[in-house]
């Protein structure tokens, strides 16, 4: 088990939270609510709470440390109520909405001096270097399934869809059940708009989660393309049925994000979509978490839905400042600079003042030790507590 020591700059006071062994010394807690250590008996790794101010002990990784993202999330939910939906477009993740398989192949007995090195470049990342000796490598009529299927892995990897995309159809001609290559090039006939000659490519790609998935985002790419309004329920009900079990982390696409996605696309695209259909499309998220409301927030944002973002940012930012005003390190005594800014910024959500909510939320986002993953250190006043080391399972105190 890993641990960290937590100490002031300014004046020293600090703790090592995490197991201790004869070597450490007894394992250890630390309150982040006052800033005290506290001594953890035996093995037990439950959540016990301070008995100088009642906050729950951190046991591992301080909490305090994830104060300046979580501060920016919410601000960023604000910018977008107020009408600017790009610091959030920035937080949110870029998901991939077809999955390839790019992963160098290995050389083979064989292989000639030159596309050993091609594909050695391209396993260490170095793709320009590798799609130049791949190309030269190759015959011009050599059926080599896997030195092709590296040149179209470079070549895609660049942007060279062109190049790519003709290195896999020659893949595909040395070895038809290359399931990785039927991945790279339906991606890349997908991406210029033949959906027919990727649908043939995915279908042949096999029974991987990659080509399950490609199949059931193809499926609802193509009826959103065709027809005004919202998927059928069967076409949505048989792309998750396709799919699989959806993942709620947060930079993977499930069949709800993608929908939604696309049909945030397709509304900026038309002067005469109304909201009906994305209100409708709200409901077809899997997950609720921040990713996807703030998902849900932006789309409203961009499309200057002005009470659908402000509905759905007032829902999410109240949500995220409760949450974060639980945290340890602001629910303790230490944390009643932290706790009256979020209060202050709460109230101006509650009162559908986004601005001034973003205004008050500056007090922590420009605090110094806060930008460096500090807080302020309630012993002496001047310092800021923060993580100074980190050992894990198998260093000596």
């Amino acid at each position: 088990m890993p641990r960290w020591r937590v100490t002031c700059d300014a004046c020293g006071v600090g703790a090592w939270i995490g197991p201790g062994t004869a070597a450490r010394g007894a394992a250890g807690a630390w309150c982040e609510g006052c800033q005290s250590p506290h001594p953890v008996g035996g093995d037990d790794r439950s959540a016990p709470t301070c008995p100088r101010c009642g906050t729950t002990l951190t046991l591992g990784e301080p909490r305090f440390e994830e104060l300046l993202g979580e501060a920016r999330h919410i601000a960023a939910v604000l910018s977008a109520w107020c009408g600017d939906p790009e610091p959030l477009g920035a937080v949110l993740p870029d998901r991939p909405r077809l999955l390839t398989d790019l992963d160098p192949p290995a050389p083979r007995d064989g292989d000639p001096p030159a596309a050993r090195a091609g594909l050695e470049a391209l396993a260490r990342g170095q793709f320009a270097r590798a799609r130049e000796a791949l190309a030269r490598a190759i015959p011009p009529r050599g059926a080599v399934n896997h030195l092709w299927r590296g040149l179209g892995a470079a070549a895609q990897r660049l942007g060279d869809d062109a190049l790519a995309a003709r290195a896999f159809s020659r893949a595909l001609e040395a070895e038809p059940h290359d399931t990785a290559s039927r991945l790279n090039r339906g991606a890349l006939y997908a991406r210029r708009g033949d959906l027919a000659a990727a649908r043939a490519d995915f279908e042949m790609a096999g029974d991987r989660r990659e080509a399950r998935w490609n199949r059931a985002a193809l499926r609802v790419m193509e009826r959103v393309a065709a027809a005004p309004g919202m998927p059928e329920a069967a076409t949505l009900r048989g792309a998750r049925d396709e799919a699989g079990e959806p993942s709620s982390y947060w930079s993977d696409h499930t069949v709800g994000r993608l929908l939604w996605t696309l049909l945030v696309e397709r509304a900026l695209a038309r002067a005469d979509e109304d909201g009906t259909v994305l209100r409708a499309a709200e409901h077809e998220l899997e997950f609720d978490t921040f990713w996807d409301r703030a998902l849900i927030v932006h789309g409203y944002a961009r499309l200057g839905m002005k009470a659908d973002a402000g509905a759905a940012a007032r829902r999410l930012a109240s949500d995220q400042l409760a949450r974060l005003g639980a945290e340890p390190f602001a629910s303790g005594p230490a944390g009643a600079w932290l706790a009256s800014t979020l209060a202050r910024t709460g109230d101006a959500v509650r009162d559908g003042r986004p601005g001034d909510a973003r205004a008050a939320l500056e007090d922590v986002l420009q605090r110094p030790e806060v930008g460096r993953y500090r807080v302020p250190c309630a012993a002496c006043g001047r310092g800021s507590i923060g993580v100074e080391a980190y050992e894990d399972g198998d260093a000596e105190a």
